[in-house]
């Protein structure tokens, strides 16, 4: 009887913790919508830069790559090709780089748990099918606003991470256009649509 409850207890924590964690997240998602233009500068795996957001598009300026998003069309500019390629992606090519598609996908993919620390939230997440992908874990502020990830991958672990993150900027809409003038001059654009 006594391992019963034990078992339940257990059981039951585990669920208040798995609903916690949904709960952060969706409190993630929430800010971050709520927070208009976001901008901030990140770092990933030698790669740095500075990304815009604006609802679903986007903008990501990088040492070694450049993207725009303007809702519909996505231009990407990268050092190991030399060229720009255009196309219009689809929900699941939109999960690599944009953060409401990529949240989506996150809740239906991965069981959630959490854990509170002094200066924000871990959220550790799960694959509930077997991926490429091993495991991730997010690390939220007090506020509700992502400041770094670890991903963990069958080809390496990736962390990234954020900062200078600021809300309600003012970019006109062609930052999620591409700009010529900030790749080399004569680069080709290549139409994949």
């Amino acid at each position: 009887m006594k391992k019963l409850f034990s078992l339940i207890f257990i059981l039951a924590a585990i669920s208040v913790q798995a609903q916690n964690a949904t709960a952060i997240f969706n409190k993630v998602v929430s800010t971050f919508k709520a927070s208009g233009t976001v901008s901030a500068s990140y770092s990933m795996n030698g790669s740095k830069g500075t990304i815009v957001m604006q609802g679903t598009k986007f903008r990501i300026l990088a040492n070694d790559v450049k993207s725009w998003f303007n809702g519909k069309t996505q231009w990407t500019y990268s050092d190991q090709t030399g060229e720009v390629n255009i196309i219009d992606p689809t929900s699941q090519e939109l999960q690599m780089t944009n953060p409401l598609a990529a949240a989506k996908s996150l809740k239906e993919a991965f069981t959630m748990n959490s854990v509170q620390g002094k200066t924000g939230y871990t959220l550790k997440l799960t694959p509930k099918k077997k991926s490429n992908v091993k495991s991730i874990t997010l690390y939220v502020s007090k506020a509700y606003i992502l400041t770094a990830a670890d991903y963990v991958t069958t080809n390496g672990t990736y962390k990234l991470r954020l900062s200078n993150y600021k809300t309600k900027q003012r970019y006109p809409a062609s930052t999620f256009v591409f700009d010529k003038k900030l790749v080399p001059a004569g680069t080709e654009v290549v139409d994949l649509r």
